[in-house]
């Protein structure tokens, strides 16, 4: 594992992001993860984190918890009338979001992020052009590295790859129905409108591995993937029969990121085997103090919150030992490698194991 490219990867999640803040601070304890990894990726609540912990005076883990469990009730702030947004506008006012990330993000830009790479999903439903086919809406990657200038499009400058971390982070969770999309603009002065990575991301495992095979044209990954917690899907199959755009809308959101979040650790698992630490708990088994986690991605309530808490108290005890075997690995220095100015040719990701004997 030595010369393994070390991924950490966050899902997203809403307010269940309190779990893989907390769990994130049992396993480095005071080793940076900038230290740790070579790859920081993160959608959504996990992109919010990842921006935190990737840029050069990382923000504390404490301080990223404080964010859910200190300002989550004033992001999820319910508004009178709030049934309303059934028919038009989102649940939730971006404002406290907004100043949170600001105050904590808004002075760094993506090319300074440096000792680690970032990668961020999100989605352009408006792009300041549009591409070949005509179309100006596409998934997008925030990638430190291009706004530093490495691997750039065709006639692309770095400074259209560059944007401020407050501005990704609010891009990578403006998800639909819950807050309005987010426009933010490149350092060029291009304006892009942004909604959550999730719609198409929420474990960003796969695209990281991949821009890591891009990055440093290697087939050897370590991947410390973690979720925000599971619950199966609950739908009452006869209820929803003659359900239409309204019924669905927010059910569907759930049912793409929690998807996406399993379907992605499966073929993780798959390629890299025993290179793959993936870790998640449960949400629908009670907390040891009897709690009942909603997992609403937006129930920030006192209540809720300590439950979610209590929840990642419940991981971190029942992971305990892989904790720990894990944290000795990260505790050794990452392998010695630099970003590549080209791409390798086209091939197929191999596990570590057939890397090694090949």
């Amino acid at each position: 594992m030595s010369d393994s490219i070390r991924i950490l990867s966050i899902d997203g999640g809403g307010i269940r992001g309190i779990i893989p803040a907390m769990f994130i601070q049992a396993l480095l304890g005071g080793l940076k993860a900038q230290d740790a990894f070579h790859i920081i990726a993160g959608t959504s609540t996990g992109g919010i984190i990842a921006c935190g912990l990737a840029k050069p005076d990382p923000l504390g883990l404490q301080g990223i918890i404080d964010l859910y469990v200190q300002h989550g009730g004033e992001i999820f702030k319910k508004g009178v009338g709030e049934a309303a947004h059934y028919l038009h506008d989102p649940r939730y006012k971006p404002t406290a979001l907004e100043t949170y990330l600001a105050s904590q993000l808004g002075s760094t830009h993506l090319s300074e992020v440096k000792n680690v790479e970032l990668l961020v999903p999100s989605y352009a439903i408006g792009l300041p052009k549009a591409d070949s086919s005509g179309s100006t809406a596409a998934p997008m990657f925030f990638r430190s590295w291009q706004a530093r200038g490495l691997l750039l499009g065709e006639g692309a400058t770095s400074a259209e790859y560059d944007f401020k971390l407050d501005a990704i982070a609010r891009a990578t969770s403006a998800a639909p129905t819950f807050f309005p999309p987010a426009t933010i603009v490149n350092k060029a002065g291009q304006p892009f409108t942004m909604i959550d990575g999730g719609v198409f991301a929420n474990n960003p495992t796969i695209c990281a591995m991949v821009e890591g095979y891009h990055l440093y044209h290697s087939r050897k990954f370590m991947v410390v993937s973690i979720g925000t917690g599971s619950e199966p899907a609950r739908i009452n199959t006869s209820a929803a029969a003659p359900w239409g755009d309204i019924s669905w809308a927010l059910p569907i959101m759930s049912i793409f990121q929690d998807g996406s979040s399993q379907t992605v650790s499966v073929e993780t698992d798959e390629l890299l085997g025993d290179y793959h630490w993936r870790f998640d708990v449960s949400l629908a088994t009670k907390t040891p103090e009897s709690e009942t986690v909603d997992a609403s991605m937006d129930d920030a309530s006192p209540a809720n919150i300590k439950a979610l808490v209590d929840k990642a108290k419940q991981m971190i005890d029942a992971e305990r030992d892989r904790i720990e075997s894990l944290a000795k690995i990260l505790a050794e220095p990452k392998a010695n490698v630099q970003p590549r100015g080209t791409k390798p040719e086209k091939g197929i990701l191999i596990t570590p194991q057939a890397a090694a004997s090949a």
